[in-house]
């Protein structure tokens, strides 16, 4: 008897459960049993969602991908009996994410911003995340644009747009200017 209880042919996202720190494991044996088991044609693409984080700290800037939900993985597939079992059975995978064992899909809206946000839907400044090593009344240099190589104080750090305002002396006169944290460095 199955254990199988979405809806048979319905194709979309699934997330499947993994081990924490394992996730590139369980997305080549998913990828390998799809060949072995001649699924290929029902599991479209695995994904593991990642940004890029990038650090500047002493003027360095350094990047490295991390992963955006430790311990999942994402499968765009047609679900049915063998691609449940193709998925399921794959060494490291703890399950697929649902109701009471009832593996259930991603809204499209959902997805979008999971694989936009991850640069998997070609804007790769979308997927950065930025860790500062300034703060709010500190004293940067701006690295680019219009006000290049203008100092002035942090007024204010938006991190979801990756922004940070900066207080320049304009004429005499303290402006307010938006610039992306990219190009601000720490006096």
């Amino acid at each position: 008897m199955s254990t199988l209880k979405a809806k048979k042919g319905e194709r979309g996202w699934y997330v499947v459960q993994t081990a924490s720190g394992h996730e590139s494991k369980v997305k080549g044996h998913i990828e390998k049993r799809a060949d072995t088991m001649e699924t290929t044609d029902k599991i479209f693409q695995v994904v593991i969602p990642e940004r890029t984080v990038v650090k500047v700290k002493g003027g360095k800037r350094t990047e490295k991908k991390e992963k955006e939900y430790p311990g999942y993985v994402l499968v765009d597939m047609v679900l049915d009996e063998m691609t449940w079992a193709t998925v399921r059975e794959a060494p490291g995978v703890l399950g697929f994410v649902g109701d009471k064992n009832r593996p259930t899909t991603l809204s499209e809206p959902e997805v979008r911003r999971i694989l936009r946000k991850n640069a998997l839907l070609d804007d790769p400044r979308l997927s950065e995340k930025r860790e500062v090593d300034f703060n709010i009344g500190d004293t940067v240099k701006i690295q680019a644009g219009p006000f290049e190589d203008f100092i002035g104080e942090v007024a204010e750090i938006n991190e979801e747009r990756m922004t940070v305002k900066v207080n320049v002396i304009v004429f005499g006169r303290s402006t307010p200017t938006e610039v992306p944290i990219a190009h601000v460095e720490k006096v």
